[in-house]
């Protein structure tokens, strides 16, 4: 099992988020005793003391993204580095790829007073949105919610 786990990561609440992410991963999986490999961008070994070259950090991302078969992505915040890494896995899929996909869009605004539609007080990218719709992929509202299905659909406790 290889999993990457996206979401932008450049604010204390994104970092707080991710590591809460790659903490809840780990211990199921550990409890469970699978053997797995977790690619959670903000615990990849990069020295952020110094330069890194954009190249380096496509590369390392982009071969993580490319090994993985079990993809969690924040994509409420727009995140462009995020959108990215969820074309690259959108497109193993339609290529036919065993690979599943858990998209969350955390946002309060979608259930305010359960409004929906063109009501909505928030809007996402149609052509993500439809990404996830044409192929049927189930979208979670919270890291949470695609954690329980993620843990269902490999017979975790």
């Amino acid at each position: 099992m290889y999993i990457y786990n996206a979401g932008p990561m450049f604010s204390d609440a994104d970092i707080t988020q991710r590591l809460k992410e790659g903490k809840m991963i780990r211990e199921v999986l550990d409890r469970n005793n699978v053997e797995y490999f977790l690619a959670n961008p903000i615990e990849l070994p990069f020295d952020n003391s110094r330069y890194i070259p954009t190249s380096e950090i496509f590369k390392e991302d982009y071969s993580h993204v490319d090994k993985a078969d079990i993809f969690f992505f924040d994509l409420a915040t727009g995140d462009s580095g995020t959108y990215v890494e969820f074309g690259n896995a959108i497109e193993k899929y339609m290529q036919g790829k065993d690979i599943k996909i858990y998209p969350v869009f955390t946002d309060l605004r979608l259930n305010r007073n359960n409004v929906d539609g063109i009501e909505c007080p928030v809007g996402f990218n149609s052509y993500l949105v439809g990404a996830l719709t044409y192929n049927k992929i189930t979208i979670y509202r919270h890291f949470e919610e695609a954690f329980e299905a993620f843990k269902k659909d490999h017979d975790l406790k």
